[in-house]
Formats: structure tokens, sequence, C-alpha cells
């Protein structure tokens, strides 16, 4: 039968790595990382609209 002992030693070296500035570290690069997505999605969209704009117009106008 497993018990919480068979799994208190991993479950003692997870919380001594676990601190607040590691908790604010992977926010802090989850917020960074989201932010970029939305740039680079925003960012690809207006590139297509513009394309496509050319296409449509047989000029590019930013």
């Amino acid at each position: 039968m497993i018990s919480f002992s068979d799994f208190s030693s991993v479950i003692e070296a997870i919380t001594e790595q676990v601190d607040v500035t590691t908790v604010v570290g992977v926010l802090a690069a989850a917020a960074g990382l989201a932010i970029g997505l939305v740039f680079m999605w925003w960012g690809v969209r207006k590139v297509t609209r513009m394309i496509m704009g050319a296409f449509r117009r047989g000029s590019i106008n930013p």
C-alpha cells in the first residue's frame, strides 16, 4: 500500500525549491510570453491584411 511517507521526501524537495521569488519569476515570464504572443498575433493579422489589400488595390498602404 502506498502511503504519504513514501512521497514525503519528494514533497519536501519540491517545497524547498518553491518560494515567492520563484513564483513571481514564473508569473512574470508567463505574462511576458503572453504579451509577446498577442503582439505577434496582431502583427501577423496586420501584415496579412496589408498583403491581401495590396492584391485587391494594386498597392501597399500601411
